[in-house]
Formats: structure tokens, C-alpha cells, sequence
């Protein structure tokens, strides 16, 4: 693979990944609380992004501009903290868990801003 396909794959799995946290965080705050399952789920898809972000890592940015990189980066390190986030909450019982609402919104933003900032660089990049 090139270093757009990658960048293009990286960044389809992380708009994925933003859908993913909204929706689980909607529906944290709705019941609030969720499965364990459902937790650990989605932990796993945002760490095996993280991990495979740090594969490919080397590989993009030999392709990509310094402030794209940085946005990238951006981007990753708020799917790793989100995939914390999801290891840190509280157990009512076995099978539910109330994971920190207000830390999973603070990931979320971050990661919106740094797909918002992908997406301008890439337009400037057409344009």
C-alpha cells in the first residue's frame, strides 16, 4: 500500500471509530451505564486501531506533511484514551459498568477536532 491508501484506510477506521465512542456514549448517558461486553468491545476495536496505527506509523509519515502527521497523531492518541477511558470505570455488578461520561466526551471532541483537521488538510491538498 501507498501512503494515501494507508492515510485513507487509517482515516475511514477512524471516522468508524468516532461513530463507534458517540454512539456508545449516548447510550452510556441514556442508561446510564453499560455492559461489559459492550464495553469491552469496543475497547478492543480502539486499541487494535491504536496498534495498528503504530504499525503503519513510520510508513506515513515518510508520506505525509509534518502538520497532517501531527493531526493523525492527535486523532490516535484520543482513540488510545478512549480505550483507557473504557478500562477505568466503575462495576454496579458483574455485568454492567458506568464508564466517565464526561472523559469519554473529552476524547470524543478531541478526535472530532482532529478528523476536522485532517479533513482541511486534505482540501487544501485538492484545492
Amino acid at each position: 500500500m501507498n501512503g494515501e491508501s494507508l492515510k485513507r484506510d487509517l482515516l475511514k477506521k477512524m471516522i468508524i471509530a468516532k461513530i463507534d465512542i458517540a454512539a456508545y456514549l449516548l447510550m452510556r448517558k441514556a442508561k446510564g451505564y453499560m455492559s461489559v461486553i459492550e464495553t469491552g468491545h469496543l475497547r478492543d476495536n480502539l486499541f487494535d486501531l491504536s496498534a495498528e496505527y503504530r504499525e503503519m506509523a513510520s510508513r506515513l509519515n515518510s508520506h505525509l506533511a509534518a502538520p497532517e502527521m501531527a493531526s493523525i497523531n492527535q486523532g490516535i492518541g484520543a482513540v488510545s484514551s478512549a480505550a483507557v477511558c473504557l478500562m477505568t470505570g466503575c462495576h454496579d455488578c458483574p455485568q454492567y459498568i458506568a464508564i466517565d461520561a464526561e472523559k469519554l466526551e473529552n476524547c470524543l471532541r478531541q478526535l472530532s477536532a482532529s478528523l476536522k483537521d485532517i479533513m482541511s488538510h486534505q482540501l487544501a491538498v485538492e484545492s
